[in-house]
């Protein structure tokens, strides 16, 4: 019976726990009508993000590593129509947008079940993946989470804890593909 109101108390105390990460904006880049989920994501908390793994049948989006089973409904978005997908084709640096619970294990990464999965696949979505993949490609300091992911128009920032636990902030230009890569400093982190 312990053991049951401390698993009750612990799910109570991480549902109140969210990933920051996103809120319910419209995506950046949106040009016109945007394609719309066919399951209502209705009290759900949404992470907007950028694959940065994919190993042993978790996918990391920032800094939260989603588990997925047959329940959980993976679809590409923006090319006209919602598309059923199969986690075989999730790759690494797709632009997503996930719905959980919000209940987030209190680990690094993170870890949570996603209920929806959309890969964004319009033409803003597809130059961020492009431009991601290729700062993944340059990096010899890969990322191990990356954090406060922002997607302003024709640019993605973020920070991110490298492999080598050094953190850096990156802006990253989504139609040239430059970036600039500035280590973040403790002390004034916080500024």
């Amino acid at each position: 019976m312990k053991k049951l109101l401390i698993f009750a108390a612990t799910a109570v105390l991480l549902s109140a726990c969210g990933t920051g990460g996103g809120g319910d904006a419209a995506p950046s880049g949106e040009t016109g009508k945007e394609d719309q989920l066919s399951v209502s994501v209705e009290g759900m908390e949404k992470t907007e993000g950028l694959i940065v793994a994919i190993e042993d049948g978790r996918v990391l989006v920032n800094d939260v590593s989603y588990s997925m089973d047959e329940n959980t409904h993976l679809v590409s978005l923006g090319d006209g129509s919602e598309k059923t997908l199969a986690a075989e084709d999730l790759e690494k640096g797709m632009r997503v947008d996930v719905y959980h619970s919000g209940v987030v294990a209190l680990s690094l990464p993170g870890q949570a079940y996603a209920d929806v999965f959309a890969v964004q696949k319009g033409e803003e979505e597809m130059k961020q993946a492009e431009a991601f993949r290729s700062f993944l490609e340059e990096e010899d300091d890969q990322p191990w989470v990356i954090k406060k992911v922002e997607f302003p128009e024709g640019e993605i920032r973020f920070d991110y804890t490298s492999d080598s636990n050094e953190e850096f902030r990156v802006e990253l230009d989504t139609d040239t593909k430059a970036y600039t890569k500035e280590p973040i400093d403790d002390e004034h982190s916080g500024e």
